[in-house]
């Protein structure tokens, strides 16, 4: 008993899963998906709901859970394009401008360059050219994007999504922040000045050695004292 109530409640959840995404969508047709959608497609797409919410009520009021779910994904695989195309139109112009900010930041670096400032005096030509190169790149294709996008009508897919505008930064910032971010080289500290003495050798052969005569400093070698000579042996009676 416990297991058939437990699999007609998973049936009831799916069978309201299905009523619940069908009031869902039709609010979301007459509100933020409105733009991004055609008149066609919405009239196509409120017949299938209509259609879907009469059935609940009709042959479908009594169905196996798979029943459900299948007309559940029916309806979430018809509403997908209309759900990407107001996703994308919500994150495309942040990434938009994340990108250009990016460029602008090689750009100034860019002009540091050309005015030879200190900064970046240490980089070679060639990783100057190529960070060059790689903004002007990413600027040409941000402007050509941006243009067949205002180009395109809300209800059709975009001309770019928000992955490729990400790629296009990291691809960017790959070349360019490597590059300018090179620390510049340590310069080593110039060695300290010998001494005279040091650089020009002894004078007359005569340096700083002791006479070689002379004993050596803290060896055991010892003068023997009057104490320890040895005294006449004397004759015992």
């Amino acid at each position: 008993m416990i297991m058939q109530d437990k699999l007609e409640k998973e049936r009831d959840d799916a069978k309201k899963a299905v009523e619940e995404c069908v009031y869902k969508m039709r609010d979301k047709l007459s509100g933020e998906y409105e733009k991004f959608v055609s008149e066609d497609d919405r009239n196509n797409f409120t017949l299938k709901l209509e259609d879907t919410e009469n059935w609940l009520y009709e042959d479908g009021e009594d169905q196996p859970k798979q029943v459900y779910i299948d007309k559940l994904a029916e309806l979430k695989n018809l509403g997908q394009p209309i759900k990407m195309r107001f996703q994308e139109s919500e994150e495309r112009p942040k990434l938009f401008d994340d990108l250009g900010k990016q460029i602008q930041q090689y750009m100034k670096v860019i002009s540091s360059f050309k005015n030879k400032e200190d900064q970046y005096d240490h980089l070679g030509a060639a990783d100057k050219l190529k960070v060059e190169k790689s903004t002007n790149e990413a600027m040409e294709w941000m402007n050509n994007k941006l243009n067949l996008q205002n180009k395109q009508c809300l209800t059709m897919d975009p001309v770019v999504k928000a992955k490729e505008i990400e790629a296009k930064i990291k691809e960017l910032m790959s070349i360019c922040s490597p590059i300018i971010s090179k620390p510049k080289p340590k310069v080593e500290p110039p060695k300290q000045e010998q001494t005279i003495a040091e650089q020009n050798g002894p004078v007359d052969g005569k340096g700083d050695n002791p006479d070689p005569q002379a004993p050596e400093q803290g060896t055991d070698t010892a003068v023997p004292l009057d104490s320890d000579k040895k005294l006449p042996e004397m004759d015992i009676d």
